[in-house]
């Protein structure tokens, strides 16, 4: 009898440790000095990393060296998970999520002059702003695919082919006129970065009202829902190619105006453009004028396959200039976003592509 229950208390912690320790740090040696590894780790590369300098960090310890390796916009669905994440689902989610980041931390340690151990564990999760409330982040595990990789990388990578740590900063280091256009470059940005500091942020309540639910209004629409909405009549403006000949026109606090238009060719679309100094929220999913850049609207919009390019624009007759733009397709409308100064400027919603 007793032997019996001890049997099955001993199956019951090894399950409960089982559990715990799933998805968790995944610990394993790899037969290589531990200066080869740390050049090795930075070449990982698969599908979901991008081409980005990694944080290092040595640890207090003698023989010892950390970094981590993030992966970006993994999508998760009930019916086709992402091979890299376990999610955790509160109660009530929608089947599909997307994690706009996640960091797993690397760790080498010193066993030998020709033995590494290798530690990785999921560190981090990032879901995206639509994700965030449906995604237990705590509760979520890694599926070991990474750590594999990680591993048949570090364990595969010829010794033939890396530097030690002295040449690679040596093959790197600057010549003195790019050291020097380099601090240019940085007192530029640093005086940018501290420029837009003191630039007034305000909320406009006529893009509050406008964008009532929060979200983009969805087409197909009519200039009366704008109306109702902006509590301001708006102008009708004549236009050859639209239909009945004329499109509608608000203008907003001074410094917006909100064109709506629907074209004979079966386009319909609404155009809103900031023409003010300050920085102005009021925009859904978290969109400020003057202030959100191309890359975070980009990261932000990434689960719409949001794409970032630059463009050129007629000004007049005889001019044009470059212009950035983000674009991508929500349900079934195609959102434009422009950047006029390197922030955003104008948005565009269109029942065709733009």
């Amino acid at each position: 009898m007793n032997l019996k229950l001890n049997h099955k208390i001993l199956t019951l912690i090894f399950i409960i440790c089982f559990s715990m320790s799933f998805g968790q740090k995944v610990e394993f040696t790899v037969p290589k000095n531990i200066e080869i590894l740390e050049n090795v780790i930075f070449n990982f590369e698969n599908d979901f990393t991008k081409n980005e300098s990694m944080d290092a960090a040595a640890s207090t310890a003698v023989g010892s060296f950390s970094t981590n390796i993030n992966l970006y916009n993994l999508k998760y669905d009930a019916g086709s998970k992402n091979p890299y994440l376990e999610l955790a689902l509160n109660k009530g989610a929608k089947p599909k999520q997307f994690i706009q980041q996640a960091s797993w931390n690397v760790t080498l340690t010193k066993i030998s002059k020709k033995s590494t151990k290798v530690s990785i564990f999921l560190e981090n999760i990032t879901p995206d702003s639509w994700s965030k409330k449906e995604v237990d982040v705590k509760q979520s595990k890694s599926t070991g695919k990474l750590e594999k990789e990680i591993k048949e990388f570090l364990l595969n990578q010829k010794e033939s082919k890396t530097l030690s740590a002295q040449a690679v900063a040596d093959a790197a280091a600057p010549a003195s006129d790019q050291i020097a256009e380099a601090e240019v470059q940085a007192e530029a940005q640093i005086a940018e970065i501290e420029n837009r500091r003191t630039i007034e942020k305000t909320t406009s309540k006529k893009l509050q009202g406008l964008f009532g639910k929060k979200q983009f209004i969805s087409l197909p629409t009519t200039a009366d829902t704008f109306t109702k909405l902006l509590q301001i009549q708006p102008t009708e403006p004549e236009c050859e190619n639209c239909k009945g000949g004329k499109y509608s026109s608000w203008d907003i606090e001074e410094v917006f105006n909100l064109i709506y238009a629907k074209m004979n060719d079966g386009e319909e679309y609404y155009a809103l453009q900031y023409y003010g100094d300050k920085k102005v929220s009021g925009l859904p999913y978290g969109l400020v004028f003057n202030e959100s850049s191309p890359t975070e609207c980009q990261t932000k919009f990434a689960r719409y396959k949001a794409q970032l390019y630059q463009t050129t624009v007629e000004t007049d007759e005889n001019t044009s200039k470059a212009l950035t733009v983000v674009t991508f397709k929500m349900n079934t409308n195609f959102v434009r976003l422009e950047f006029g100064n390197q922030y955003l400027t104008r948005l565009v919603v269109s029942n065709k592509e733009q």
